[in-house]
């Protein structure tokens, strides 16, 4: 492209030299024009007496120092405007090819191998679902009965229900007793796998201690179906004939029942 663009210059530049020296003729100009071709140099003075001591050296007139003087002055234009143009073309050859051409688009990669797949358990709880429920008594002495109940949504048929219980309780009498404390859902007690309890004895052969204790106890309850689960906290007797004891639940201090829906289980 620069080379193109560099012959064109001379073609253009070569025509007005061309033309230029081929309109006037030296012979019929008037002595009065050298003075305006003199004025083309810095010097006019200088560059004249230079080429009058040449045309005494080669015995030539003022008409012949006139003609060398503007062939002079039409080559110094040339080498100018020849000089001028190149720079003006290479330069904007230059900013052109400095851009580049854009090369071809490369190669596609092979495909990557196949990532694991990692598959959510289908018991996954979307998200976070529980639920307590907090009362406060100042003695609750029933030795046999239904304690507190908690309804609770459950969102899917396959996840476990967790449950909790906080709160005080106390066992007296004389001699050997026992009781204990147990959740059932929907009327029954968990069993999947078992139950979820707490048993509390005491034995004290002499005498009656009132020993009143914050105590707590928690489990895993499954295959409770999906939609409202009634959360039961009841108190009862101990298996294997123990005596019914004096039963006490809550002494002065806050009790709660908590759930949470949670995944199922690892096989």
């Amino acid at each position: 492209m620069a080379q193109f663009m560099y012959f064109a210059a001379l073609i253009m530049l070569s025509g007005t030299r061309d033309s230029a020296e081929t309109t006037t003729n030296p012979q019929q100009q008037n002595t009065g024009d050298t003075k305006d071709v003199y004025q083309v140099f810095q010097d006019p003075m200088a560059c004249r007496e230079c080429l009058a001591s040449q045309g005494r050296k080669d015995h030539m007139g003022e008409m012949e120092l006139k003609d060398r003087l503007v062939t002079r002055v039409r080559k110094e234009c040339w080498d100018k405007g020849v000089r001028k143009a190149m720079k003006g073309l290479v330069g904007r050859a230059d900013s052109q090819e400095t851009r580049g051409v854009s090369g071809d688009q490369g190669i596609k990669g092979d495909k990557g191998e196949k990532g694991e797949s990692v598959t959510s358990p289908s018991s996954a709880v979307p998200q976070t679902n529980w639920k307590q429920c907090v009362w406060k008594n100042l003695n609750d002495d029933r030795d046999s009965s239904k304690i507190k109940d908690c309804s609770f949504n459950k969102l899917q048929s396959d996840t476990a229900i967790k449950v909790a219980f906080q709160g005080n309780m106390r066992v007296s009498g004389s001699s050997s007793k026992c009781n204990r404390w147990f959740f059932k859902f929907n009327g029954n007690e968990c069993s999947g796998p078992m139950t979820i309890e707490a048993v509390v004895y005491n034995y004290w052969p002499s005498g009656s201690p009132g020993l009143l204790h914050h105590r707590s106890f928690e489990g895993y309850c499954e295959n409770i179906p999906q939609g409202t689960v009634r959360v039961e906290l009841w108190v009862g007797s101990c298996p294997s004939g123990h005596t019914l004891g004096d039963a006490y639940t809550g002494w002065h201090s806050v009790s709660r029942i908590m759930i949470e829906e949670v995944s199922g289980p690892q096989p």
